[in-house]
């Protein structure tokens, strides 16, 4: 049942944005010919699923209210159970995994962004929200309003704009009182797969093979794959190369760089090797990928 007093509110804010079309930052990233990004999506998955190591250009805003997973995050594993927001910003490697689960995803460009927003993804990228039933419960009211008549296509943007704008206000409000967690919420992944992590973060640019890897962390290379595998489910090196993947999308979105110079920024051993991968991997070229971030 929808809360009248929150339909009410989204309403005023809807006829408001309606007049203007996209708001805040989106607005003037729209006049400047870059076209601003905003997915809501719910699903559900009836038993144990793994996601693949992956990464994004925008923000995911995963809300979970129903079920549990493990999310690996960067270096850090957290185990999370339902209801939970947690906020992932761009360009970060990240994975999840569990039994059966329901929840509800946000994907949001930053330059949809208005100085609040980013302020509050920021804060809260990293880490996640407990958060009680209620709470819960009123978060998607939020994103499950709608309005009586038909909208047109700007109208339905500003509208799901409106609703992003509510629920992020709102989710900042629940983060400044958020529950305690639990000392088992946060789990460090194993400390090996930690330390070539952490290496492999401060050295991807450099050659880096298995064997180099395992020499400058002091382990076997069995124990690495076999730490790796039971963590990320991936090799040592299929991590590395994700890695190296994510920060050339991170630099074909963010700079004018050459491809040459990127491959080089990022552990490529030249301009024609890193396409071929990239094509490989991404199904695109990067040329292309840099033409159709937004």
């Amino acid at each position: 049942m929808k809360n009248n007093n929150i339909f009410l509110s989204l309403h005023n804010y809807f006829e408001k944005s309606a007049e203007k079309g996209l708001t805040g930052a989106g607005a003037d990233a729209h006049n400047n010919g870059m076209e601003p990004y905003l997915r809501i999506e719910e699903s559900s998955m009836p038993q144990m699923t793994m996601r693949k190591l992956h990464s994004h250009p925008h923000y995911e805003v995963y809300f979970l209210y129903e079920g549990k997973r493990s999310f690996f995050i960067e270096n850090a594993l957290y185990s999370i159970e339902a209801p939970a927001v947690l906020v992932v910003p761009p360009f970060a490697m990240h994975k999840t995994e569990g039994g059966a689960f329901k929840r509800i995803n946000i994907y949001v460009s930053e330059n949809l962004l208005d100085d609040f927003a980013q302020e509050v993804l920021t804060s809260l990228s990293l880490t996640f929200v407990p958060l009680a039933a209620a709470q819960s419960d009123h978060l998607r009211e939020i994103l499950d309003l709608s309005l009586d008549h038909p909208l047109t296509e700007e109208h339905k943007r500003s509208a799901d704009k409106a609703k992003f704008d509510y629920f992020l206000l709102t989710l900042y409000h629940y983060a400044e009182h958020r529950l305690p967690q639990s000392p088992e919420s946060r789990q460090q992944a194993s400390p090996i797969v930690v330390k070539a992590i952490n290496y492999m973060n401060a050295n991807y640019a450099d050659p880096l093979s298995l064997d180099d890897l395992a020499e400058r962390i002091y382990a076997t290379k069995q124990t690495l794959n076999y730490h790796f595998k039971r963590d990320l489910d991936c090799t040592p090196m299929n991590y590395l190369l994700r890695l190296r993947l994510t920060k050339v999308k991170e630099l074909l979105a963010t700079t004018d760089k050459s491809i040459e110079e990127i491959a080089e920024s990022c552990g490529f051993s030249s301009g024609n090797y890193l396409t071929l991968i990239f094509k490989q991997k991404e199904g695109i070229s990067p040329t292309s990928y840099r033409k159709n971030r937004n």
